[in-house]
């Protein structure tokens, strides 16, 4: 017969959870942080993460009910089935319904959203930029579509935030793909979303350097306003357009290769002056 997996049990210290709720196995040592304010979900991701890598454990290994994490992070169901669905997507969490949840195969790397792109930095950037264009221009339709003023208002109020923070610092960066995924999230396409979250994991996993040799904040800011004025009056075909002249591949190709052509210069110069 099989092994039953090992159970991954929180702390049985906190009263409101004894060890007797948790399923029986090995007891680790890692805590559940309590997760608040917006972007509850991709906050619930990166706790769930946390809390399988800082408890080592392996695929096959069980995880505890829902109900825990509910009630250790303080979240609600919908939150966590979010983020559960995301890390579900990363084979990072193996759902087996009427079993339950367990570490996915996607915990030894696997998952990692970097490993979907090319081991090259360019070509990585240029499946991302394109893979970015396909499931932003679905997301601008569906949008256009059935976002009600409220949502377009929460958005607005994100994109004058941006606004107000680059203004009183001009290098200011907001989080990757921000504006993005507030707005996939308020179409409520879970599975778009889900892919985003991706496409933010893997942008993420690129240099610093590149990062910020393709960075036009201020210009994708405009942008930003542009893209959601066209939502406003629904305007699909407006909206699909600027939303292809922002993802715009060209454009990243073209910053890369001006940083490269300073990097060069930069090292000719450095070269010159160790001859000298």
């Amino acid at each position: 017969m099989a092994p039953t997996p090992r159970t991954a049990s929180l702390p049985g210290d906190n009263p409101a959870f004894p060890a007797a709720a948790l399923e029986r196995g090995s007891h680790q040592t890692s805590t559940l942080g309590r997760v608040g304010g917006v972007r509850v979900a991709d906050r619930v991701v990166d706790e769930l993460r946390s809390y399988i890598e800082q408890n080592g454990l392996a695929a096959g290994q069980k995880l505890p009910p829902e109900r825990v994490f509910l009630e250790q992070l303080g979240v609600s169901r919908s939150s966590l089935r979010e983020a559960i669905r995301v890390l579900s997507t990363l084979g990072i969490v193996d759902v087996r319904h009427g079993d339950g949840m367990y570490v996915g195969p996607g915990v030894d790397g696997d998952g990692d959203a970097s490993a979907l792109f090319d081991a090259s930095e360019a070509n990585a950037l240029r499946n991302l930029v394109e893979t970015r264009l396909g499931i932003e221009l679905a997301a601008v339709t569906a949008a256009t579509q059935r976002l009600s003023d409220e949502d377009i208002d929460a958005l607005e109020a994100l994109i004058d935030e941006h606004a107000r923070r680059i203004d009183k610092d001009p290098k200011y960066t907001w989080p990757p793909l921000d504006f993005e995924l507030a707005l996939i999230e308020a179409t409520g396409n879970t599975w778009l979303y889900d892919v985003e979250v991706m496409l933010r994991d893997a942008w993420q996993s690129l240099s610093g350097g590149l990062r910020a040799s393709v960075g036009r904040h201020s210009e994708w800011l405009a942008e930003h306003r542009a893209i959601l004025a066209s939502i406003r009056s629904r305007n699909v075909t407006q909206a699909q357009r600027l939303v292809m002249a922002h993802v715009s591949l060209e454009r990243f190709e073209e910053d890369l290769r001006a940083a490269k052509s300073a990097g060069t210069a930069t090292a000719g110069r450095t070269t010159g002056r160790r001859k000298r």
